[in-house]
C-alpha cells in the first residue's frame, strides 16, 4: 500500500517530536518515584525533567538553520540519533547526574526536529487539504503530551519507570527507518554571496537566559521561595530576557524574532496558549486529587477513567480541523474557555462520592476544551501575521511556549504543596473521627478534596481569562486560512483550459517533423531558465524563509516547466 507523502511526513513528525513531549509530561508526574529510585538528596527529582525541557527550548531555533546547511534527512537522522543515545543513557542510569546527561541529549534531538518538521508537515499537504495538518498537530503533538500524563499514572500505580525510555527508543528508531522512505537525500545548499551574519549576541543572551531559568527553578524546588538564590535567579532571568528581547529587535538575522509577535493577534494567541496550559495543569491536579480521595476505584477503574483523555484529544483534533478555517482562532478559543469553566465550576462544589462516569466525562471535556485553546493559540500565532515570516514567528512562539511549560508545572506543584499543607492544618481542626487509626486517613482525604476545590476555582479563573483573550482575538478577525479551496478550483479550471488549448493546437498543426519548437504551447526552455527553476526548487527544499516568498502559482509554473523538459 502506497502512503501519500504528506501522511508520511506527518508520521515522521509525530515520531520525532512525540516521544520527547511524552517523556516530559510523564517524568514530571513521577518525580517522587525517581527520587526514591536514586535515593540521592544532592539532586532534586525535577533535575532531569527540567534540563531536558530547557535544552529542548534552547535548540528550537537551530532546526531550520541545520536543515538549510546539511539537508532535511541528515538533520532528521542526526537529531533522532542524539535522542536514541540519550534514551539509552537514561535507561541504564543509576543517578540523577547520568540521567540528566541523557535528558540533555533527548532535549537537543527533539528541539532540532521541532521547527524543521512542523513547516514541512504543514506545507506537505496539498493547499486545499492543508487544514488536515491541524489534525496531526493536535492529535499527534498535544496527544503525545497527554499520553505522557496517562503513562505517568501507570508508573505511579505499578512503580516501574524505565520502560518509558524503551518505548521512546522504539518510536525513535522507527522514525529513523521511515525517514529513508519519505525524506529526500538532499545536499547542502551552496553558500550565498552575501550571507547575513550569525546572531552571536542573541545566542549568548539566550544561553544565559535559559541558564538562569534552570538555576532558579532548581533552587525553587530544593529550597522554596525563601532562598536568596531563587530571587537572584529571578532577577537574572528577567534582566537577560530583556537584553535578549532588545538584542533580537535590533538584529538583522535574529534567532528569536520577538518583533514578529508584538502585533495584537500573535500576542493574544501566545497568551491564550500559555494560560490554557496553566488551566490544563490545574484541572488535572484537581481531578487527580479528587481521584485520590475516592476509595471506591481500583487501579483498573482509574486506568479506564484516564482513557477519557484520549477521547478528548480525538474530539479536539477533529473539530479543530473542521472549524478553524470557518470560525477562526477566536471562536475556537471561546468554545474551549467555556468548556474549561463549566467543568471546573462543577468540581468546585463536589462533596462526597462521585460516580466513575462523571470523572470520565470531565476528563474528556477538559482535554477537549484545552485542545481548542491549543489550536487557537498556536495556529492563531503562526498565521497571525505575514505568511513569508511564518517560520521565524513559529520559532518564537514555540520557544516561549516550551519555556513556559518548564516554569508552570514546577511553580504550580510548589503552590499545590503549600495549599495542601494549609488545608491539612485546617482539616485537622475540622475532622473528628472516633477511631484514631482512621484519623490520619480521613485527614488526608479531607485536605485532598479541599485542595482540589481550590485548584478548580483557579482553573475556572484561567478559563475566564482565556475567554476574555479569545473575545479580543475574535475582534481582530479570523486571519489567514490553512486551506484555500476556492484557489484550488480556479487552478483546476485553469488546468482544464490549458489542456483544451493544447488539444486544439495539436490538431491544427502539420506533422511533427515539419513543425518548429514555436508551434508547441509548452516549448522547451533554455538552460538559463532551467537553472532558475531548479534554483527555486533548491531554495524551497533547504531555505524555509525563501520558500515562503514563493507563491503557489509561481511554484506550480516552475514545476510545469521542469516536467515539460522530460517530454
Amino acid at each position: 500500500m502506497k502512503i501519500e507523502k504528506h501522511w508520511g511526513i506527518s508520521l515522521l513528525a509525530v515520531l520525532a517530536i512525540g516521544p520527547g513531549l511524552m517523556l516530559n509530561t510523564a517524568l514530571n508526574s513521577i518525580r517522587e518515584i525517581l527520587q526514591r529510585s536514586f535515593d540521592n538528596q544532592s539532586y532534586t527529582s525535577i533535575t532531569p525533567v527540567l534540563i531536558g525541557v530547557m535544552s529542548f527550548a534552547f535548540c528550537i531555533p537551530f532546526g531550520p538553520i541545520l536543515r538549510h546547511k546539511i539537508g532535511e534527512r541528515r538533520t532528521y537522522v542526526l537529531s533522532m540519533c542524539l535522542f536514541v543515545i540519550g534514551a539509552l543513557i537514561s535507561m541504564i542510569s543509576n543517578s540523577f547526574l547520568t540521567m540528566g546527561i541523557g535528558r540533555v541529549l533527548q532535549g537537543v534531538g527533539t528541539g532540532l526536529t521541532l521547527m524543521m518538521m512542523i513547516p514541512m508537515l504543514v506545507l506537505s499537504f496539498p493547499i486545499h487539504k492543508r487544514n488536515l495538518a491541524l489534525l496531526v498537530l493536535i492529535g499527534g503533538f498535544y496527544g503525545s503530551g497527554v499520553t505522557g500524563v496517562f503513562l505517568g499514572m501507570l508508573v505511579n500505580s505499578y512503580g516501574h519507570w524505565k520502560w518509558l525510555f524503551y518505548l521512546a527508543l522504539i518510536l525513535s528508531l522507527l522514525g529513523i527507518g521511515f525517514s529513508y522512505k519519505f525524506l529526500s537525500n538532499d545536499h547542502a545548499k551552496p553558500h550565498e554571496k552575501n550571507p547575513l551574519p550569525f546572531d552571536i549576541v542573541g545566542l549568548t543572551f539566550m544561553f544565559i537566559f535559559t541558564g538562569f531559568i534552570t538555576f532558579t527553578l532548581l533552587n525553587l524546588q530544593k529550597s522554596g521561595w525563601n532562598s536568596a538564590y531563587v530571587w537572584v535567579g529571578i532577577v537574572g532571568s528577567i534582566l537577560f530576557l530583556y537584553l535578549l528581547f532588545i538584542a533580537e529587535l535590533h538584529s538583522k538575522n535574529p534567532l528569536i524574532s520577538f518583533g514578529l509577535i508584538v502585533s495584537p493577534k500573535p500576542f493574544l494567541a501566545i497568551l491564550i496558549a500559555i494560560v490554557g496550559n496553566i488551566s490544563m495543569i490545574l484541572t488535572l491536579l484537581s481531578l487527580q486529587g479528587l481521584l485520590k480521595s475516592e476509595s471506591l476505584f481500583d487501579r483498573g477503574q482509574i486506568s479506564l477513567i484516564y482513557i477519557g483523555l484520549f477521547a478528548g484529544i480525538i474530539i479536539a483534533a477533529i473539530l479543530s480541523t473542521l472549524l478553524y478555517d470557518k470560525v477562526g482562532p477566536g471562536v475556537l478559543g471561546i468554545i474551549g474557555a467555556i468548556i474549561i469553566m463549566v467543568v471546573n465550576i462543577q468540581w468546585m462544589y463536589l462533596d462526597g462520592d462521585a460516580p466513575a462516569i462523571l470523572f470520565v466525562i470531565s476528563f474528556i471535556a477538559s482535554t477537549a476544551g484545552v485542545g481548542f485553546t491549543v489550536a487557537a493559540g498556536l495556529m492563531g500565532a503562526a498565521l497571525g501575521g505575514p505568511l513569508p515570516s511564518l517560520i521565524p514567528r513559529m520559532v518564537t512562539v514555540q520557544f516561549l511556549r516550551v519555556i513556559s511549560s518548564a516554569i508552570i508545572p514546577l511553580s504550580v506543584s510548589i503552590i499545590f504543596r503549600k495549599v495542601y499543607e494549609d488545608h491539612l492544618t485546617q482539616a485537622s481542626i475540622e475532622v473528628k473521627v472516633a477511631s484514631k487509626e482512621h484519623f490520619i486517613q480521613s485527614l488526608h482525604i479531607k485536605s485532598e478534596m479541599m485542595t482540589s476545590h481550590t485548584f478548580s476555582g483557579f482553573s475556572c479563573l484561567c478559563g475566564l481569562l482565556v475567554l476574555v483573550l479569545s473575545i479580543f482575538m475574535f475582534l481582530t478577525g479570523k486571519g489567514h486560512k490553512l486551506a484555500h479551496k476556492p484557489h484550488h478550483k480556479e487552478q483546476h479550471k485553469e488546468k482544464q483550459s490549458e489542456e483544451k488549448i493544447q488539444v486544439e493546437t495539436s490538431a491544427s498543426v502539420s506533422p511533427p517533423q515539419c513543425v518548429s519548437n514555436k508551434s508547441f504551447p509548452n516549448p522547451v526552455i533554455g538552460d538559463s531558465e532551467f537553472r532558475k527553476a531548479l534554483k527555486a526548487f533548491s531554495q524551497a527544499n533547504y531555505a524555509p524563509k525563501e520558500m515562503l516568498h514563493m507563491g503557489d502559482q509561481e511554484f506550480r509554473n516552475a514545476l510545469k516547466k521542469m516536467k515539460d523538459i522530460g517530454k
